[in-house]
């Protein structure tokens, strides 16, 4: 008895381990894949030309030598990561099922030092494509999600089933994937444990599985059911749960707007989940029927000798520590404070990714790979005064991706949200903009126009808007270029130095009818997203390199237009876009951005699709 409680505090200890060392290798993975494809994506961008990528430009994007370049480098990192990953689960789980203790170390440097090893004894193309080829089976549920979730992956699916030896070519590379994953299940095991190449080890596992196939079809197959009905329910609970909490701390005006974002996160959520804890228990899986069936072909164990080294290491050191002597027992604290190290700047350079987010807003914005996005007009301009901050809190609260602001200069030069170049529409004043000071706008009410409840509003600066706004929801500046532009010709610098100043670069886009104050913005800083508004026009319009989306009135838009503009690399936005039927033509049309002064009505439109609709009729449920 005594026995068996020391043994399940190893396990646990054990256990514990393991899931300190995926969460270090998960962080990992944020912390340097993330911002190294956002950055590639952007450099392949620069490289081949391209503003915005497109559904129509996206074939001769892909096509390009740089593209194809930047691709498999990022595929052979992916597995590369992959594979230290991998290797590192196979030193754990033998470790385990020989009831032996294993820290963190113990599964970090034998693990690297393991992949080190495999890379140097040559098939190296062959370990890392059958790595490449294990993580697209293993990680398969958040593919699968990504590619629901973002329309460029979904595009390309279409496209290549489209055609039936598309189809055909699909359906055989995965039950290739499934084929080599399946018959090769213990290769990296022979790989890592013995002294074996990575063909004969291939080889090996073939002859394994052969032999005892029906064993390991019931039990990969019992043990993934199992897990599916499992994640079935899970998932199940979280919708309910998601959905009863939105309807209890969201209005009812703003239900399906915010069930509509959850739904996405939560989608992704699981996905991420399902994938970790699949990869865990199949790992454990493989580990025991290795141990039942394979470890008569090992020759070996290097994983073994080594984790002992490390252990006789740290036994020495205490013994030396105990008699004083301290300079021996550095050998192993080598590792410990590598380990710490790492961990610490693993800590440290996600803490600062995402307090670096929350500084320039990029947790607000969203790739325009996840689709349309909906931009409340002067703020949500049917719900609250245009242009002001309580209009741009029910943008927010609306759950807007962007909102609209107009701004120009008071006569004493501060930058104010406004869109008329007189006053007296929303303020009831008979004067120019350009001819009061901002102390003078400032006693002005802005909202009384509008309804009692508004009475007394200001007219906000947009240094006011910005701190409001920053790390909640994008906005798109319209820098208005009337005769209080021509009077203050500094608008630009004073937008473009506000911005800087609450790192909201991230958060931004200028929009105006002047190209000339477009081609300024540009010249300050080229990574803003500049567009020009334009009711009409004709001819060769759009071949301007320094505009990246065109805002146009929606009914000029046609599909000409927007396969036109994207297959140049610009994006499409439609305004002002308020009824039903209009919103669905720019939806079938494709149309990038739709501003509108109803958000809420728009996202449902935009974004309601059969998969979500039981979730809806969930939420209907809870408010009868």
């Amino acid at each position: 008895m005594k026995r068996e409680r020391k043994h399940r505090w190893k396990r646990q200890k054990n256990i514990r381990a393991l899931f300190l060392f995926e969460l270090l290798c998960k962080a990992v993975f944020v912390m340097i894949f993330y911002p190294l494809c956002k950055n590639a994506f952007r450099l392949l961008l620069k490289l081949t030309g391209y503003s915005y990528l497109t559904l129509e430009n996206l074939a001769r994007f892909l096509r390009q030598p740089a593209t194809i370049a930047v691709v498999i480098l990022l595929l052979l990192a992916g597995a590369l990561f992959y594979l230290v990953e991998a290797v590192s689960l196979i030193v754990f789980y033998q470790g385990f099922v020989k009831e032996k203790k294993i820290s963190v170390v113990h599964i970090l440097f034998p693990g690297l030092r393991e992949t080190g090893y495999l890379l140097r004894q040559g098939q190296r193309f062959a370990i890392l494509l059958f790595s490449l080829l294990n993580a697209l089976v293993t990680l398969s549920p958040m593919l699968i999600v990504f590619a629901i979730q973002l329309k460029v992956p979904a595009y390309i699916a279409r496209i290549i089933t489209r055609d039936a030896y598309g189809a055909f070519f699909i359906v055989c590379f995965l039950l290739l994937c499934l084929f080599v994953n399946f018959f090769g299940i213990h290769s990296l095991y022979y790989c890592v444990l013995g002294e074996y190449s990575f063909w004969e080890s291939f080889r090996k596992s073939v002859r394994i599985v052969r032999q005892k196939i029906g064993s390991y079809i019931g039990c990969c197959l019992g043990v993934n059911l199992l897990l599916l009905v499992l994640y079935a329910l899970i998932y199940a609970g979280v919708l309910v749960l998601s959905c009863y909490l939105i309807y209890r701390t969201k209005n009812e005006q703003v239900l399906m707007a915010a069930m509509l974002t959850a739904y996405d996160k939560v989608m992704i959520y699981m996905g991420v989940f399902i994938t970790v804890a699949t990869q865990i228990v199949n790992y454990a899986l493989i580990s025991r029927l290795f141990s039942k069936y394979g470890m008569t072909f090992l020759a070996v164990n290097r994983i073994e000798k080594f984790q002992e080294q490390i252990m006789y290491e740290d036994a020495e050191r205490q013994l030396e520590y105990a008699g004083g002597q301290r300079l021996r027992g550095k050998i192993y604290s080598r590792y410990t404070k590598m380990t710490a190290l790492a961990v610490a700047a693993v800590i440290f350079a996600n803490v600062y990714q995402i307090m670096d987010a929350f500084r320039n807003g990029s947790l607000a914005d969203r790739e325009t790979l996840f689709g349309t996005y909906i931009t409340a007009h002067r703020g949500s301009s049917a719900a609250a005064p245009e242009n002001t901050l309580e209009a741009l809190q029910k943008a927010i609260d609306d759950m807007a991706d962007f909102a609209e602001i107009d701004v120009q200069e008071t006569k004493d030069g501060v930058v104010i949200l406004m869109h008329d170049e007189n006053l007296r529409r929303t303020t009831g004043k008979r004067a120019a903009v350009g001819e009061l000071t901002y102390a003078q706008i400032v006693e002005l009410d802005a909202g009384g126009w509008f309804g009692k409840e508004y009475a007394g509003v200001h007219v906000p600066t947009l240094e006011e808007a910005l701190k409001l706004c920053k790390g909640e929801i994008n906005l798109n500046i319209e820098l208005k270029a009337g005769k209080s532009a021509a009077l203050n010709n500094d608008l630009v610098e004073k937008v473009m130095y506000l911005i800087d100043v609450y790192d909201m670069k991230d958060q931004c886009m200028i929009s105006c009818t002047d190209q000339g104050m477009l081609a300024k913005v540009k010249e300050y800083n080229d990574q803003i997203k500049t567009g020009y508004i334009l009711s009409f026009a004709y001819g060769m319009f759009y071949n301007v390199d320094y505009i990246d989306f065109f805002s146009m009135k929606s009914s000029f838009i046609n599909e000409s237009t927007v396969r036109t503009l994207h297959s140049l690399g610009k994006e499409v936005h439609a305004w002002t876009v308020n009824s039903r039927s209009e919103t669905e033509r720019m939806k079938q049309l494709g149309v990038d951005n739709i501003i509108t002064d109803y958000p809420v009505m728009v996202r449902e439109i935009v974004y309601e699709e059969d998969v979500r609709m039981g979730f809806f009729k969930l939420l209907g449920l809870m408010g009868r």
